[in-house]
């Protein structure tokens, strides 16, 4: 399973215009910007991109996107804090064994709380343990301070379609004058 940063994959979609959506024909959870909460120092770092150059300019903040892939011998597609999750989202406020992601027979997804791991919340409404519940493009998924989205295909196109159309005309734009 690929994790790519969603500046990554905006320049990709301005280099590859048409060929991006052949590329990456998968949905996506995409962990958002905002507060990271590291387990071992117990402190708090804002995730932002540096800016150094209006042409290398990138959203504020920089989010990290998994590609949902479903493989049916592999089973569920697992996020957690531990090593081992096929997704890890090293945060103190996710639970080492979170959630788990399965791929439904028609290209859907669904996902089930773990027993014994901290509340996840679906668009606000508490996710009870072991209660799978069908993923719709734009759910936003809670866990402690990490915010999650879901997208499938078309709308995680669309999405970075805006942001590199956004980048492209910051960088066209006149630099402002300098008093």
């Amino acid at each position: 399973m690929r994790a790519l940063l969603l500046s990554l994959l905006i320049r990709q979609h301005m280099a590859l215009q048409e060929k991006f959506n052949a590329k990456y024909p998968h949905a996506w959870l995409v962990w958002e910007a905002g507060a990271w909460n590291v387990p071992e120092e117990q402190n708090v770092a804002a995730t932002r991109l540096p800016m150094m150059d209006l042409r290398d300019c990138l959203p504020a903040g920089d989010a990290l996107c998994f590609e949902l892939m479903g493989v049916a011998d592999r089973g569920p597609l697992k996020l957690g804090r531990a090593s081992h999750n096929t997704f890890v989202v090293n945060d103190a406020t996710v639970s080492r064994e979170q959630f788990a992601l399965h791929s439904t027979p028609d290209g859907g997804w669904k996902v089930e709380r773990l027993a014994q791991s901290r509340p996840v919340t679906v668009n606000g409404e508490v996710l009870e343990a072991e209660q799978p519940r069908l993923l719709r493009t734009g759910d936003e998924l809670k866990v402690g301070d990490v915010r999650l989205t879901f997208h499938d295909a078309p709308s995680f196109h669309a999405r970075i379609g805006r942001i590199a159309a956004q980048v492209l005309a910051q960088a066209a734009a006149p630099p402002p004058p300098q008093r």
